[in-house]
């Protein structure tokens, strides 16, 4: 019996620690330079690449998931985009109707949002584009201090919508350009500048 009990207490101890480890979010260097591309990570997926960005970003959590949830004001700051219109919005989500520079072309697409402000995270999925798919998300934590924050971003290029013969490098570095595009847009408007 004494055995049993052991054992279940270092099993209830080590799932303990492992959920508490689960919960802190990725590893940060706080004291690093700001740096959008912390970490990047690509791979091939069945329907087109999974791109991940890692961003050191110097503005607070709150105010980045504020400009990054600001979606049908998107063409007001986001260098590249120059339409973005609510459509609909309901609880939680909002679609937006959005116009930005994709490949060289204006691209038109229309986005379905989903917001969790408690836990900073906002997943998006195209539902309609003239250009590739291309769906999402954003987790952002803060530093203890709350000056900074770290900002996990995931992205599913899909072929789905691509223009034809365009190769998968090419949809991955449109993805990549975008995304520094924004990053600054973000950080500007997160900090009071844009």
């Amino acid at each position: 019996m004494t055995d049993r009990r052991v054992r279940g207490l270092l099993v209830t101890s080590l799932a303990v620690m492992v959920l508490a480890a689960c919960s802190r979010g990725p590893s940060v260097d706080w004291s690093a330079k700001e740096n959008f591309f912390a970490l990047e990570k690509s791979q091939e997926t069945d329907d087109g690449a999974r791109l991940e960005f890692h961003s050191l970003v110097d503005a607070p959590a709150l105010a980045v998931y504020n400009a990054l949830a600001d979606v049908e004001h998107y063409a007001s700051f986001i260098d590249g985009v120059t339409e973005s219109a609510l459509v609909k919005a309901e609880n939680d989500t909002k679609v937006i109707q959005i116009t930005q520079e994709v490949i060289g072309r204006q691209s038109r697409a229309q986005v379905k949002w989903t917001f969790d402000p408690a836990a900073m995270k906002i997943r998006f999925e195209t539902l309609q584009s003239d250009a590739n798919y291309n769906d999402g998300d954003y987790a952002i934590t803060s530093s203890p201090d709350g000056t900074r924050c770290y900002v996990v971003s995931v992205f599913h290029v899909k072929w789905k919508g691509a223009p034809q013969n365009v190769p998968l490098g090419v949809l991955e570095s449109a993805t990549r350009e975008s995304f520094v595009k924004a990053a600054h847009s973000i950080k500007r408007r997160a900090s009071g500048k844009g």
